[in-house]
Order: C-alpha cells, then sequence, then structure tokens
C-alpha cells in the first residue's frame, strides 16, 4: 500500500541506483535464508517458509510504491526522463525478484515436501560453513560497458556482500580473494589504507608489457589478490566495516583468471582451516575462453587439487544466470558447484 502524502521529489538517479543496486542483493541474502537459518534447529521449516512468503509480499508492495512513483512523476514536465525510465527499471527489477522468490518457495517445498508434512519442526541439514573465502570476478564484463546486457553487475554484487556480511557473527571466519588484480581494479581515493596484495615481486616487474607477465602460465602476476591473506574472525563492526571499505574500492578491469584465483584458495596454506569457498563470477575462466583447456579437464583439476575436500558454492552474476541460459559460463558454475557439494544460485 502506498504510503500518502510521500514527497517524490526527493528521488534522483543516485538515490534509485542504490536502490536498484540494493535489490540486485536479495538473491544473494536467499543464500542465508536457505542455508544458514534453515539449519537452525531452533527455526522450524514452516517459519522459513512465512518468512520467504513475508518477503515476497514486501516486494510486492515495493513494486506498487514504483508504479505510483513512476506515474506521479510522469506528471511532472520538468522531471527529467532519465529519473522516470529509472523508476521503470527498478520496477522490472523488483518484479523479477518477486518472481524468482516465489519459485524458490516453491522448490524448497516440493523438494522438502515430507519434511514439511511429517517433520516440521526439524530443520533441514544443508549450511554454508562458517569459516569461508569469497571470489570476486572483477573481468571486464561485471560493469555495464563490457556486457551485452548494459548491468552494473559488480555495484548489485557489492551491495550483496555487503548485506551477506552484515548478517554474520564471532562463528565466521572469512577472507575476500579478487580476480584479477591489475591497479586498475582498486581505486584506492576511496580507502587509502587499502594495501593491494601480494605485492608484484621482480619476476613480474621485469616484463615489459603488463599482458605478457599476465598471461606467463607460471607466474601469478596480476591475476589475483586478497584483502587479508589469513581467514579473519568477524569479532565486531569494526571488522565489517573493514570488509565493507575494500569492498567498495573494487573495480571492474581485465580477463577472468578464475582457474588461478581458485589454485591459490584451495593449494595455499593460508587458507588451509577454510571449510568452503563462494565464487561470484559472471563469466567462463580465461583457460576455457582461450581454449587452453577444456571445462571438464579444468573441473577434474580443481576436483583433484581439493584435497581437504572444501565446499564450493557458486553464484552466477547476471542475466544469462538468472534466465538459466545455455553457455559455458553457466554450465561451469553448475558442474563446479556439483562436484564439490556446494549448490549454485543465479541472480
Amino acid at each position: 500500500m502506498r504510503r500518502p502524502n510521500r514527497d517524490y521529489n526527493i528521488f534522483n538517479i543516485s538515490m534509485l541506483d542504490t536502490i536498484s543496486g540494493a535489490l540486485g542483493a536479495v538473491m544473494v541474502i536467499m543464500i542465508v535464508l536457505l542455508t544458514q537459518k534453515i539449519g537452525l534447529e531452533s527455526m522450524s521449516c514452516q517459519d522459513i517458509k512465512e518468512e520467504l512468503i513475508s518477503t515476497s509480499n514486501q516486494l510486492n508492495e515495493t513494486t506498487e510504491e514504483l508504479r505510483q512513483t513512476r506515474k506521479e512523476l510522469s506528471k511532472k514536465t520538468t522531471e527529467q526522463t532519465s529519473i522516470i525510465d529509472k523508476v521503470f527499471s527498478i520496477t522490472k527489477i523488483v518484479d523479477n525478484t518477486v518472481v524468482k522468490l516465489k519459485e524458490t518457495i516453491n522448490k524448497i517445498y516440493e523438494v522438502n515436501k515430507e519434511l514439511f508434512e511429517k517433520s516440521p519442526e526439524k530443520g533441514m541439514s544443508f549450511q554454508i560453513p562458517k569459516k569461508i573465502v569469497m571470489l570476486i570476478d572483477l573481468s571486464g564484463s561485471m560493469s555495464p560497458e563490457n556486457n551485452k546486457y548494459k548491468e552494473d553487475r559488480l555495484s548489485q554484487l557489492k551491495a550483496a556482500i555487503k548485506m551477506f556480511i552484515a548478517g554474520m557473527d564471532q562463528e565466521y571466519y572469512i577472507d575476500i580473494v579478487y580476480f584479477p588484480a591489475f591497479p586498475e581494479n582498486i581505486d584506492k581515493k576511496l580507502y587509502p589504507n587499502f594495501i593491494i596484495k601480494p605485492e608484484l615481486d621482480n619476476k613480474c616487474k621485469n616484463f615489459e608489457m603488463r599482458d605478457d607477465a599476465y598471461d606467463n602460465a607460471a607466474l601469478i602476476c596480476y591475476k589475483y589478490g586478497y584483502f587479508e591473506g589469513e581467514l579473519k574472525q568477524i569479532f565486531s563492526e569494526e571488522d565489517k566495516l573493514n570488509f565493507y571499505n575494500k569492498i567498495a574500492c573494487l573495480k571492474a578491469y581485465h580477463d577472468t583468471p578464475t582457474e588461478t584465483a581458485l589454485d591459490f584458495v584451495l593449494t595455499d596454506g593460508r587458507y588451509k582451516d577454510a571449510e568452503g569457498i563462494i565464487l561470484f563470477s559472471d563469466g567462463q575462466p580465461d583457460s576455457i575462453r582461450k581454449k587452453k583447456t577444456t571445462t571438464d579437464a579444468l573441473l577434474k583439476l580443481i576436483k583433484n587439487k581439493n584435497k581437504s575436500n572444501k565446499k564450493i558454492f557458486t553464484v552466477g552474476v547476471g542475466t544469462e544466470f538468472r534466465n538459466k541460459e545455455d553457455t559455458l559460463a553457466v554450465d561451469f558454475c553448475k558442474r563446479l558447484a556439483s562436484q564439490n557439494e556446494g549448490f549454485y544460485i543465479g541472480f
């Protein structure tokens, strides 16, 4: 229901972009709802279903408010047309999110129908581990200028991950690994204390062209970076703020060295205690795209390197993942999760 006496002059492009980015976080928040809360003994399956339905209803109300806002703005000839178009665009996003949310509710019920009907107080068993490394794809296609859908995927992903971290408590140990890690991937003006790790070694500096160093399979030059270089316990809001500040600095640039980033997390001793990995990506790895290997071969290699059996969850970012299109990127994300005891979600 639309609130009365609403002042529509408060709307501007910046605010609407923020709303759009936050709505893009909904599907990642679903990860929390479908794993962390589902695994709690104190929360029954019926409670989960009711909570999801409530979220769906709230989104429906938001959709109606946006529709009414667009009507009001349309009456004002002095308003910028771009603002009206943005409201319309966000309305469509909310509509699509509502549809996906309702589909998820139905899937939960159908997959666990017997559990709902016979053991309503027993929670489901799958959970995201509390010691996790999040891998963030910073390839150029994460920016609206470089993908065919003109989606600002990175801004939506930033909002999603921030909200994900906001729900964490002291039981969580996390770090973020981003790939690639060129200077262009970091905006240090936003947070001067951001230290780019690891620093370039002399082997990387010996190359006249950065791309030559990047393409050298024997080197890690520019292929990945990390926030802490170890699992960091979330003790306080200050710890969360540290992650928020660094997330804000991330920018999209260059290619998609997924394989090297995964290899680093799976084999480097600093993450030996990590129980899970969450990969956020919108494209297939460089090694597949450049035909240096096949999907089957890369998946087998990753599985063999995952000697500690870390669960790998994949989040596909963008329209092709939401629509479950038949692409190599979607196929890779689905199979990577399936073969490593995780699950896949597209948003």
